[in-house]
């Protein structure tokens, strides 16, 4: 993030025990992890807060969206009130069904004495 090695580190804490001393620098580190906290926890939240207005937004969006688009009838669907012979319901055909044995070969019998 900052780009710091590990030389400058060693640096900023040799200087931050000679500025604050051996007795106070517990004390500092302490304070300074609760800020810390906080602010990740006020981060966190703004970032929640960003997703829920971002979740808002995409909804209006779709809404929008939506109702500008124009919504044909749809074709699948049958009117059951229409008088035209197209949506009329047709009538049972005259064929008979099918038998069971429609489908077998019937075995000839043999021409000859009976």
């Amino acid at each position: 993030m900052f780009d710091i090695g590990w030389t400058e580190m060693l640096v900023l804490g040799i200087v931050t025990l000679l500025v604050v001393g051996p007795r106070e620098l517990p004390t500092m580190l302490r304070t300074l992890g609760q800020y810390v906290a906080k602010a990740r926890d006020i981060a966190a939240e703004f970032r929640g807060q960003v997703s829920v207005m971002s979740d808002e937004l995409e909804a209006r969006a779709e809404i929008e969206r939506l109702s500008k688009h124009e919504f044909v009838e749809d074709v699948g669907t049958p009117d059951l009130f229409a008088t035209s012979k197209k949506s009329s319901p047709k009538k049972p055909s005259s064929k008979k069904a099918p038998s069971k044995n429609a489908g077998k070969k019937k075995a000839k019998k043999p021409k000859g004495k009976a």
